[in-house]
């Protein structure tokens, strides 16, 4: 019983575990069709045919593998390492590797301390993980190691106001301490060394992201001015 709660205790200070509703949500067609497999599309659009064929690919914060055939699809890496700290979640992942042509790698592990080498992924996918991750700069301290020299990585974070609504924080859970807004990513990610253009910047504010899920945008409304709820970024290694 003391084992557990002090594997609790440290896991807590590392990340926040999603919650029971959060990690079903993880599974369903809207969060692959509507948020993960439109992410991936929108990183492909905006590198913009500048990246090359990635060696290996780094799928921090992986969950259930559901990235994989995606990254293939669009990155046609030779190889894919997810990591995962839930593993309850990256039991999963296993046979969505099977699923792809290109070899693919599971681990359970923790982005603070990954098992790779210094310089050694040409590519990292971080998509919806910072905001789970108490010491987010342990992170991304952690990427910039890893990550060769012109590596590129590919962020795609909820913002605080999406984080903050009612909604969210009744149903799921996340350090409130650490939210950041759109541009308070952009600064984060620079302050440790990776370079952002302000072409590789997008925010927007999706419709599964609104407290009226966009009816009123289909239906001629006006719109006030809101705060970005979502941020894809690409950040290069020098």
């Amino acid at each position: 019983m003391m084992d557990s709660m002090l594997e609790k205790q440290v896991t807590e200070k590392e990340w926040v575990r999603e919650s029971r509703f959060g990690r079903w949500f993880l599974t369903t067609n809207i969060w692959y069709q509507y948020v993960l497999s439109q992410a991936i599309i929108e990183f492909k659009q905006l590198l913009n045919n500048s990246l090359s064929r990635p060696s290996q690919i780094l799928d921090a914060g992986c969950h259930q593998g559901l990235a994989f055939e995606l990254l293939e699809q669009y990155f046609q890496p030779k190889t894919i390492i997810g990591v995962d700290i839930d593993k309850e979640l990256i039991r999963f992942a296993p046979k969505a590797a099977t699923r792809c042509e290109c070899e693919v790698k599971c681990e359970n592990g923790t982005v603070y301390n990954l098992n790779l080498p210094d310089s050694s992924i040409d590519v990292i996918f971080c998509h919806q993980l910072i905001h789970h991750l108490s010491d987010q700069s342990a992170a991304l301290k952690e990427f910039y190691r890893v990550l060769d020299s012109g590596g590129v990585l590919l962020i795609g974070e909820s913002c605080r106001s999406f984080i903050n609504s009612l909604f969210v924080r009744l149903f799921f859970r996340h350090p409130m301490h650490v939210q950041k807004s759109a541009e308070g990513y952009v600064e984060l990610v620079r302050s440790h060394g990776f370079i952002i253009r302000d072409e590789d910047i997008k925010t927007s504010i999706p419709w599964w992201s609104r407290t009226d899920y966009g009816l009123s945008e289909k239906i001629g409304l006006p719109q006030k001015q809101r705060e970005a709820t979502e941020v894809l970024l690409i950040a290069r290694k020098p």
